[in-house]
Protein backbone atom coordinates (compact mmCIF):
# COMPACT_ATOMS: atom_id res chain seq x y z
CA UNK A 1 0.00 0.00 0.00
CA UNK A 2 2.84 2.26 0.86
CA UNK A 3 4.37 1.34 -2.48
CA UNK A 4 0.83 2.59 -4.82
CA UNK A 5 0.87 5.83 -2.65
CA UNK A 6 4.66 6.35 -3.93
CA UNK A 7 3.54 5.64 -7.30
CA UNK A 8 0.72 7.67 -7.25
CA UNK A 9 3.07 10.82 -6.18
CA UNK A 10 5.33 10.21 -8.97
CA UNK A 11 1.98 9.88 -11.16
CA UNK A 12 0.74 12.83 -9.83
CA UNK A 13 3.78 15.16 -10.88
CA UNK A 14 3.88 14.29 -14.27
CA UNK A 15 0.57 14.87 -14.62
CA UNK A 16 0.81 18.64 -12.80
CA UNK A 17 3.23 19.06 -15.42
CA UNK A 18 1.13 18.15 -18.77
CA UNK A 19 -1.87 19.79 -17.04
CA UNK A 20 0.02 23.19 -16.50
CA UNK A 21 1.04 23.09 -20.16
CA UNK A 22 -2.07 22.56 -22.32
CA UNK A 23 -3.44 25.01 -19.51
CA UNK A 24 -0.95 27.49 -20.76
CA UNK A 25 -2.29 26.79 -24.34
CA UNK A 26 -5.51 26.90 -23.74
CA UNK A 27 -5.31 30.24 -21.92
CA UNK A 28 -3.48 31.63 -24.71
CA UNK A 29 -5.85 30.74 -27.52
CA UNK A 30 -8.64 32.32 -25.46
CA UNK A 31 -6.60 35.58 -24.69
CA UNK A 32 -6.59 36.15 -28.59
CA UNK A 33 -9.75 35.39 -29.12
CA UNK A 34 -10.95 38.39 -26.84
CA UNK A 35 -9.04 40.60 -28.67
CA UNK A 36 -7.46 44.11 -27.31
CA UNK A 37 -10.73 45.05 -25.65
CA UNK A 38 -10.66 42.38 -23.06
CA UNK A 39 -6.91 41.83 -23.08
CA UNK A 40 -6.42 43.51 -19.67
CA UNK A 41 -8.77 41.50 -17.70
CA UNK A 42 -8.14 38.28 -19.11
CA UNK A 43 -4.89 38.87 -18.10
CA UNK A 44 -5.73 39.22 -14.38
CA UNK A 45 -8.00 36.35 -14.84
CA UNK A 46 -5.36 34.33 -15.99
CA UNK A 47 -2.30 35.67 -13.01
CA UNK A 48 -5.11 34.49 -10.39
CA UNK A 49 -5.79 31.19 -11.83
CA UNK A 50 -2.12 30.26 -12.06
CA UNK A 51 -1.86 31.22 -8.39
CA UNK A 52 -4.38 28.27 -7.86
CA UNK A 53 -3.45 26.06 -9.62
CA UNK A 54 -1.31 23.76 -7.24
CA UNK A 55 -4.16 23.59 -4.61
CA UNK A 56 -6.05 22.49 -7.92
CA UNK A 57 -3.48 19.55 -9.16
CA UNK A 58 -2.36 18.08 -5.55
CA UNK A 59 -6.32 16.82 -5.42
CA UNK A 60 -6.95 15.37 -9.20
CA UNK A 61 -5.90 11.43 -9.73
CA UNK A 62 -3.61 11.69 -12.91
CA UNK A 63 -5.19 10.73 -16.24
CA UNK A 64 -2.21 9.48 -18.20
CA UNK A 65 0.14 11.01 -20.74
CA UNK A 66 -0.96 13.22 -23.13
CA UNK A 67 -4.61 13.30 -21.68
CA UNK A 68 -6.00 16.88 -20.76
CA UNK A 69 -7.44 17.54 -17.47
CA UNK A 70 -11.09 19.24 -17.41
CA UNK A 71 -10.90 22.75 -16.60
CA UNK A 72 -11.80 23.37 -12.77
CA UNK A 73 -15.02 24.92 -12.04
CA UNK A 74 -15.56 28.59 -12.30
CA UNK A 75 -11.88 29.00 -13.76
CA UNK A 76 -12.96 30.63 -17.30
CA UNK A 77 -15.92 32.17 -15.44
CA UNK A 78 -16.02 36.26 -16.55
CA UNK A 79 -13.29 36.03 -19.61
CA UNK A 80 -16.34 36.03 -22.22
CA UNK A 81 -18.74 38.91 -21.38
CA UNK A 82 -22.80 37.13 -21.75
CA UNK A 83 -25.63 38.92 -23.79
CA UNK A 84 -27.29 40.96 -21.32
CA UNK A 85 -30.58 40.39 -19.93
CA UNK A 86 -34.24 41.58 -19.98
CA UNK A 87 -34.36 45.08 -17.73
CA UNK A 88 -36.52 43.89 -14.60
CA UNK A 89 -39.38 45.20 -13.67
CA UNK A 90 -39.85 48.74 -11.60
CA UNK A 91 -40.28 47.66 -8.00
CA UNK A 92 -42.60 48.97 -5.50
CA UNK A 93 -42.51 52.09 -4.77
CA UNK A 94 -40.31 52.81 -0.98
CA UNK A 95 -41.77 54.01 1.83
CA UNK A 96 -41.86 57.98 2.33
CA UNK A 97 -38.89 59.24 4.01
CA UNK A 98 -38.53 61.63 6.96
CA UNK A 99 -39.03 65.19 6.63
CA UNK A 100 -35.78 66.63 6.33
CA UNK A 101 -34.66 69.59 8.83
CA UNK A 102 -36.19 73.34 7.65
CA UNK A 103 -34.51 75.05 5.57
CA UNK A 104 -33.09 78.96 6.31
CA UNK A 105 -35.29 81.76 6.42
CA UNK A 106 -35.46 82.89 2.47
CA UNK A 107 -35.15 86.18 1.46
CA UNK A 108 -38.45 88.72 1.16
CA UNK A 109 -40.36 88.44 -1.55
CA UNK A 110 -41.51 91.38 -3.93
CA UNK A 111 -44.67 93.83 -2.60
CA UNK A 112 -47.90 92.29 -4.34
CA UNK A 113 -50.31 94.12 -6.39
CA UNK A 114 -52.64 96.65 -4.38
CA UNK A 115 -55.97 94.76 -3.47
CA UNK A 116 -59.52 96.23 -4.47
CA UNK A 117 -60.84 98.89 -2.10
CA UNK A 118 -62.43 97.14 0.60
CA UNK A 119 -66.62 98.01 2.11
CA UNK A 120 -66.75 100.99 4.06
CA UNK A 121 -66.25 100.14 7.82
CA UNK A 122 -68.92 100.91 10.69
CA UNK A 123 -68.90 104.43 11.90
CA UNK A 124 -66.38 104.49 15.12
CA UNK A 125 -67.40 105.90 18.24
CA UNK A 126 -67.31 109.64 18.75
CA UNK A 127 -63.58 111.08 20.34
CA UNK A 128 -63.39 113.25 23.25
CA UNK A 129 -63.41 116.94 22.69
CA UNK A 130 -60.34 118.94 21.44
CA UNK A 131 -58.82 121.64 22.92
CA UNK A 132 -60.78 125.19 22.24
CA UNK A 133 -58.69 126.44 18.90
CA UNK A 134 -57.43 130.27 18.76
CA UNK A 135 -60.15 133.09 17.79
CA UNK A 136 -60.14 133.64 13.90
CA UNK A 137 -59.93 136.43 11.84
CA UNK A 138 -62.23 139.28 12.07
CA UNK A 139 -64.24 138.99 8.79
CA UNK A 140 -65.76 141.97 6.59
CA UNK A 141 -68.14 144.58 7.47
CA UNK A 142 -71.35 143.84 6.32
CA UNK A 143 -73.16 145.47 4.02
CA UNK A 144 -75.81 147.99 5.64
CA UNK A 145 -78.83 146.73 6.20
CA UNK A 146 -82.41 148.29 5.98
CA UNK A 147 -84.06 150.53 8.39
CA UNK A 148 -86.42 148.31 10.94
CA UNK A 149 -89.72 150.79 10.01
CA UNK A 150 -91.22 151.74 13.39
CA UNK A 151 -95.25 151.17 13.43
CA UNK A 152 -96.61 153.99 15.36
CA UNK A 153 -100.14 154.36 16.61
CA UNK A 154 -100.82 156.94 19.50
CA UNK A 155 -103.32 159.64 20.94
CA UNK A 156 -104.13 161.05 24.02
CA UNK A 157 -107.22 163.48 24.35
CA UNK A 158 -109.13 165.29 27.07
CA UNK A 159 -112.71 166.62 27.81
CA UNK A 160 -113.53 170.69 27.09
CA UNK A 161 -117.23 170.56 28.41
CA UNK A 162 -118.70 168.51 31.11
CA UNK A 163 -122.17 168.52 28.68
CA UNK A 164 -122.22 164.37 27.21
CA UNK A 165 -124.83 162.89 25.94
CA UNK A 166 -125.59 159.51 27.38
CA UNK A 167 -125.48 156.15 24.89
CA UNK A 168 -123.06 157.95 22.64
CA UNK A 169 -119.31 158.48 22.29
CA UNK A 170 -118.01 160.87 24.50
CA UNK A 171 -116.08 163.51 22.07
CA UNK A 172 -113.05 164.23 23.74
CA UNK A 173 -111.95 167.42 22.06
CA UNK A 174 -108.81 168.66 23.55
CA UNK A 175 -105.92 167.48 21.85
CA UNK A 176 -102.73 166.23 23.87
CA UNK A 177 -101.38 163.96 21.38
CA UNK A 178 -102.86 163.20 17.77
CA UNK A 179 -100.07 162.74 15.25
CA UNK A 180 -101.01 159.89 13.33
CA UNK A 181 -104.55 161.35 13.17
CA UNK A 182 -105.60 157.90 14.24
CA UNK A 183 -107.99 159.09 16.93
CA UNK A 184 -111.14 161.53 14.95
CA UNK A 185 -112.52 164.40 17.51
CA UNK A 186 -115.10 164.99 15.64
CA UNK A 187 -117.00 161.11 16.25
CA UNK A 188 -114.77 160.52 19.53
CA UNK A 189 -113.29 157.30 17.82
CA UNK A 190 -110.28 155.77 17.31
CA UNK A 191 -109.78 154.00 14.23
CA UNK A 192 -107.30 151.46 14.05
CA UNK A 193 -105.21 151.21 11.33
CA UNK A 194 -102.21 148.59 11.90
CA UNK A 195 -102.68 145.39 13.27
CA UNK A 196 -101.88 144.79 16.72
CA UNK A 197 -101.82 145.02 20.18
CA UNK A 198 -102.97 147.89 21.60
CA UNK A 199 -103.21 149.90 25.48
CA UNK A 200 -106.42 151.99 26.24
CA UNK A 201 -106.80 153.58 29.62
CA UNK A 202 -109.03 156.42 30.58
CA UNK A 203 -109.16 158.95 33.94
CA UNK A 204 -112.47 160.59 34.92
CA UNK A 205 -113.36 163.27 37.30
CA UNK A 206 -116.70 163.27 39.19
CA UNK A 207 -118.97 165.12 39.85
CA UNK A 208 -122.63 166.57 40.97
CA UNK A 209 -123.74 163.26 39.67
CA UNK A 210 -123.05 159.81 39.50
CA UNK A 211 -120.54 157.91 36.65
CA UNK A 212 -120.77 154.89 35.10
CA UNK A 213 -118.91 154.62 31.58
CA UNK A 214 -118.10 151.82 29.41
CA UNK A 215 -115.38 150.87 27.16
CA UNK A 216 -116.90 149.90 23.37
CA UNK A 217 -114.90 147.58 20.55
CA UNK A 218 -116.82 147.56 17.49
CA UNK A 219 -120.30 148.04 19.41
CA UNK A 220 -119.36 145.92 21.92
CA UNK A 221 -119.08 147.18 26.01
CA UNK A 222 -115.52 145.54 26.72
CA UNK A 223 -115.14 147.28 30.08
CA UNK A 224 -117.16 149.44 32.67
CA UNK A 225 -116.27 151.94 35.55
CA UNK A 226 -118.72 153.17 38.38
CA UNK A 227 -118.13 155.89 40.85
CA UNK A 228 -120.90 157.23 42.98
CA UNK A 229 -120.37 160.95 43.28
CA UNK A 230 -119.97 162.22 47.40
CA UNK A 231 -121.35 165.64 47.85
CA UNK A 232 -119.69 168.39 47.91
CA UNK A 233 -116.51 166.71 46.66
CA UNK A 234 -115.16 166.15 43.54
CA UNK A 235 -114.33 162.45 43.12
CA UNK A 236 -111.65 160.54 40.37
CA UNK A 237 -112.44 157.40 38.68
CA UNK A 238 -110.44 155.65 35.64
CA UNK A 239 -109.74 152.00 34.05
CA UNK A 240 -107.72 150.31 31.56
CA UNK A 241 -107.28 147.59 29.48
CA UNK A 242 -105.35 145.47 26.30
CA UNK A 243 -106.66 144.85 23.24
CA UNK A 244 -106.02 143.41 20.19
CA UNK A 245 -107.06 144.85 16.83
CA UNK A 246 -107.71 144.80 13.58
CA UNK A 247 -107.43 147.27 11.15
CA UNK A 248 -110.87 149.11 10.99
CA UNK A 249 -111.98 148.01 14.57
CA UNK A 250 -113.35 151.30 16.00
CA UNK A 251 -112.66 151.86 20.07
CA UNK A 252 -114.69 154.59 22.25
CA UNK A 253 -115.68 155.60 25.58
CA UNK A 254 -118.96 156.24 26.39
CA UNK A 255 -121.84 156.89 29.16
CA UNK A 256 -123.65 154.16 30.10
CA UNK A 257 -127.40 154.16 30.86
CA UNK A 258 -130.26 157.04 30.45
CA UNK A 259 -128.08 160.05 31.78
CA UNK A 260 -128.63 159.32 35.66
CA UNK A 261 -124.56 158.45 35.70
CA UNK A 262 -123.09 161.05 33.63
CA UNK A 263 -121.44 163.29 36.27
CA UNK A 264 -117.99 163.40 33.78
CA UNK A 265 -116.34 166.82 35.00
CA UNK A 266 -113.81 168.78 33.75
CA UNK A 267 -112.26 172.51 33.50
CA UNK A 268 -109.60 174.65 34.04
CA UNK A 269 -108.30 172.83 37.63
CA UNK A 270 -109.90 169.50 36.82
CA UNK A 271 -109.30 166.62 33.67
CA UNK A 272 -111.27 163.45 32.10
CA UNK A 273 -108.75 161.92 29.59
CA UNK A 274 -108.75 159.26 27.39
CA UNK A 275 -105.54 157.81 25.92
CA UNK A 276 -104.28 154.62 23.50
CA UNK A 277 -101.36 153.44 21.87
CA UNK A 278 -99.73 150.53 19.96
CA UNK A 279 -97.43 148.46 21.97
CA UNK A 280 -96.54 145.98 18.83
CA UNK A 281 -97.70 144.81 15.39
CA UNK A 282 -98.64 142.04 13.89
CA UNK A 283 -96.04 140.30 11.95
CA UNK A 284 -98.20 138.29 9.97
Amino acid sequence: MREKRGKKKKKGARGEKLVSTDWSNLCHRTWETQGWILGLRMLLGAVLLLLALPSHGQDTTTQGPGVLLPLPKGACTGWMAGIPGHPGHNGVPGRDGRDGTPGEKGEKGDPGLIGPKGDTGETGVTGAEGPRGFPGIQGRKGEPGEGAYVYRSAFSVGLETYVTVPNMPIRFTKIFYNQQNHYDGSTGKFYCNIPGLYYFAYHITVYMKDVKVSLFKKDKAMLFTYDQYQENNVDQASGSVLLHLEVGDQVWLQVYGEGERNGLYADNDNDSTFTGFLLYHDTN
